[in-house]
């Protein structure tokens, strides 16, 4: 035994959650309404994050009803987007409305991250198998032969702790510290393209409704809660770079001719902070599981901001996850066979995404001429189709429940 470890205090659980993301709380809460003892790992000191998955599609609200959450989290502080449309310059070209989608899920929803997890962690804490520690880093696992066991972490006063855990569950996203201290291998990573990110006031006599610019650069205009918009510009990858050293006059110049919006915002720039870079990656762990460990999220299989699909994405895993981890814990089966069967479920839906995502990311960014020079006339024709409103119910929502036991139902 390691000399270090004899006078370091040691806690067990049954489950150790890497990462107090959107799926990482979500297993929680479900592991501890099970009355699994659950321990969450949270590297930062509070859920404050700014540009991380806000849009929450209506698939996610499909989940919420599934578990009987969705008038809980619908208590907190959002806005509800029923409508989108397609931008070519300044002119609206097409439009989509959630309602035409479905009539019980007729709506994305625009939710801060810090207020979802809030919430998620408020319902946690009603049961007393869930614990958390925030400010505390994972130094490097437990390990008994090719078996993981657990934990070492560092909180923020330099104490190490020995968390002992019988499955450990990486949900520390597209970084993921489990996932490479477990020597977890990637299928793919694919990264072409950056999001841009800035929030300008929200107009007064502007709506809701998400847009989606055909310019050169391609870039999205989205209601932020509570008073704001948010903006995201697509580049290649390197292009953010060349900006940069252009100079910030430069790139001022750049907002003003894009949309009179950014006017005013564009006037104050002094220099970069106010943007925030985004990779828009896309990446697929070989496999998610090995004896006693389980990747979830991002860690396992991050998407692009391409359609705001990654929170719901991760979600439906980590509701997979706690159904297949509960029953192994009731089997005592925490074997790497027994967790792969997560990934045997999760794995076409995500690989059907991350296809789609590869594809629009090579043509729309690197191609953007091309596409506004055919897109005022061909995206309108196609939107009106049975084949675009059959795409959009396949992105938008889930085709039938998650196969979950009836007892992770929340009782109202």
């Amino acid at each position: 035994m390691n000399k270090g470890r004899l006078h370091m205090k040691t806690l067990r659980t049954d489950v150790c959650i890497v990462g107090g993301g959107p799926a990482g709380m979500m297993m929680a809460l479900l592991l501890a309404k099970q009355k699994v003892n659950v321990l969450v790992v949270e590297r930062n000191m509070n859920f404050d994050r700014e540009f991380r998955g806000e849009v929450l599609q209506p698939r996610f609200v499909q989940m919420l009803d599934q578990l009987n959450l969705r008038s809980y989290i619908e208590s907190y502080p959002h806005l509800k987007l029923k409508h989108g449309a397609i931008m070519k310059d300044s002119a609206q070209i097409e439009e989509f409305n959630f309602t035409a989608i479905d009539s019980k899920f007729p709506y994305a929803m625009w939710m801060p991250q810090p207020i979802l997890l809030q919430a998620l962690y408020k319902k946690c804490q009603e049961y007393p198998s869930f614990s958390m520690l925030f400010h505390t880093k994972v130094q490097s696992l437990l390990k008994e032969r090719e078996e993981i066991k657990g934990v070492i972490t560092k909180n923020a006063q330099g104490e190490n702790l020995e968390i002992q855990a019988k499955i450990t569950i990486g949900a520390d996203g597209r970084f993921s510290t489990i996932r490479q201290l477990g020597g977890f291998e990637l299928e793919y990573d694919f990264y072409e393209n950056d999001l841009i990110w800035f929030t300008i006031p929200h107009p007064k006599d502007m709506d809701n409704t998400l847009r989606f610019y055909m310019s050169k650069p391609i870039y999205l205009v989205l209601p932020k809660y509570p008073d704001l918009m948010q903006i995201g510009l697509a580049f290649p990858k390197e292009t953010w770079k060349e900006i940069r050293g252009s100079g910030i006059e430069k790139f001022r110049g750049t907002l003003k001719d894009l949309n009179p919006l950014f006017h005013s915002f564009a006037e104050e720039l002094q220099d970069f902070r106010a943007f925030t870079v985004l990779n828009s990656r896309v990446q697929y762990v070989k496999e998610w599981a090995k004896d006693g460990c389980l990747l979830i999220g991002d860690a396992a299989h991050c998407a692009s901001p391409v359609g705001a699909m990654g929170v719901s994405l991760s979600v439906a895993t980590a509701i997979v996850a706690a159904d297949i981890v509960w029953i192994g814990l009731e089997k005592q089966d925490t074997t790497q066979e027994w967790l792969q069967q997560i990934q045997t479920i999760r794995s076409p839906e995500i690989r059907l995404f991350h296809r789609s995502q590869i594809r629009i990311e090579k043509l729309a960014i690197r191609h953007t001429p091309w596409l506004k020079a055919i897109g005022g006339t061909m995206i309108p024709l196609f939107i009106k189709t049975k084949l675009a409103r059959a795409i959009q119910r396949r992105i938008f929502l889930m085709p039938k429940p998650l196969p979950i036991d009836d007892s992770f139902v929340f009782e109202n």
